[in-house]
């Protein structure tokens, strides 16, 4: 049997299917347990699923006070894009995006123990990683050809996590527009998304905040920041990444990118600004609630208060791919690293989303981040209709449409219907 390791990302899937508790045993060979007895039920009936968009998969749904020899859930099943019905005896599973060890193996099926002894006793005691809280799973697709087949080519994919955490996390906390004027601006965007003004944060100071689910949006003037000698107009940061320590996190970017400033502490919250491999600048921050929001957008108005995507235009993809993952401590991806739009991996929040396209393109102008939508034309229309200033028009690519829209310092920003989401 060959095996094969790697890390990788896995953004949140779903899986239907059908699952049963299972008790491991030794008295019976994988290609004979129960687990085999499930697939022979499952595969007759799998094309009564809707939605598929993948492989099929085994998850192994440990309980949280898991014991190895305990008695687990094992669930049978397809990923699916989206769940609007299941069929009977049947269930949907929802797991979150994080970071694995992947182990590869060709050959049958009975001879799958040696793919977890080589993970448990080989790969994880000499990594920098342990495990990690989740579900193990199996993968297979095309690749597989059956339980006795000795080419038949499966994935185990086991969660994992750093034995030291990084002091910074992959998401982005809130994203920045950079103002002339905060009435005006905080006025705009809160038409846009049908929300109402908060006069309690127009309170003299340089930045207006709107709280949105996993990550929000800072309207800053820059009015404290052009009062200090040291900072100039090509210092205003992107986005914000938020971070456990700041001295830690300081101490760790500053091996990885030329940092701007010593952190600067706040009551509850600390912060410091960098730049990345292209020179555009970032946040580090952190806050004693950990800059996370649950707040929740009224899903009635036709533009949502989610922040779906935070865009960063590069020149050299592979270059600023490598950076990011690098400084994030994830896997990168090479195909991707080839492509116009990278996707970096988050653990939460909006994408953050590297994009060569403008300077292919030779355009002179990018678009900030975007906001989701649930009917692009009822959003198109509202828009219209509140006097806003568009760049470009409507634009419908498969199941992706799209508008951009001028805030009033003619800042960009998109407005996404993504109907595969």
């Amino acid at each position: 049997m060959k095996i094969e390791a790697r890390i990788a990302w896995k953004e949140p899937f779903i899986v239907v299917g059908q699952k049963i508790r299972y008790t491991p045993t030794q008295d019976k060979a994988p290609s004979e347990n129960e687990i085999s007895h499930l697939w022979q039920r499952f595969n007759p009936r799998g094309r009564e699923i809707s939605h598929i968009n993948g492989g099929s998969y085994g998850l192994c749904l440990f309980d949280v006070d898991m014991v190895p020899g305990n008695p687990f859930d094992y669930l049978a099943g397809v990923s699916v894009s989206s769940v609007d019905h299941v069929p009977e005896g049947m269930i949907a599973e929802s797991l979150p995006g994080g970071l694995y060890c992947v182990i590869q193996r060709r050959g049958p099926i009975d001879e799958i123990g040696q793919a977890f002894n080589y993970y448990y006793k080989d790969w994880l005691p000499s990594s920098d990683y342990t495990c990690a809280v989740g579900a193990e799973f199996e993968y297979y697709d095309e690749r597989y050809l059956g339980n006795d087949h000795q080419d038949s080519i499966m994935e185990i994919w086991f969660p994992i996590r750093r034995k030291q955490a990084l002091p910074l996390d992959n998401r982005v906390a809130s994203v920045f527009v950079h103002v002339t004027d905060l009435q005006r601006a905080a006025e705009w965007y809160s038409q846009l998304l049908g929300l109402p003004l908060m006069e309690e944060r127009m309170n003299g100071g340089p930045v207006y905040w709107l709280d949105f689910p996993g990550t929000g949006l800072i309207l800053d003037s820059n009015r404290n920041n052009r009062q200090n000698p040291n900072w100039n107009e090509d210092m205003k940061p992107m986005f914000i990444l938020p971070v456990t320590d700041i001295d830690q996190a300081y101490t760790y970017i500053r091996e990885k990118a030329e940092v701007l400033s010593e952190p600067e502490h706040h009551g509850s919250m600390a912060y410091f600004n960098f730049r990345d491999v292209e020179g555009h600048v970032i946040m580090a921050c952190w806050s004693a609630d950990g800059g996370q929001e649950d707040h929740f957008p009224d899903t009635t108005h036709p533009i949502s208060a989610r922040i779906s995507g935070t865009f960063v235009d590069v020149k050299d993809m592979r270059k600023a791919s490598s950076w990011y993952t690098n400084l994030l401590g994830l896997p990168v991806d090479e195909h991707s690293a080839t492509q116009s739009i990278y996707s970096v991996p988050v653990a939460q929040g909006s994408s953050l989303l590297l994009d060569s396209n403008r300077y292919v393109q030779q355009e002179a102008f990018n678009i900030l981040f975007m906001f989701d939508t649930c009917n692009i034309q009822a959003a198109y229309d509202y828009a219209l209709h509140c006097g806003m200033s568009f760049h470009g028009q409507l634009e419908h690519h498969g199941e992706v449409s799209f508008f951009v829209l001028k805030d009033p310092d003619e800042n960009l920003i998109m407005i996404c219907q993504d109907k595969s989401r």
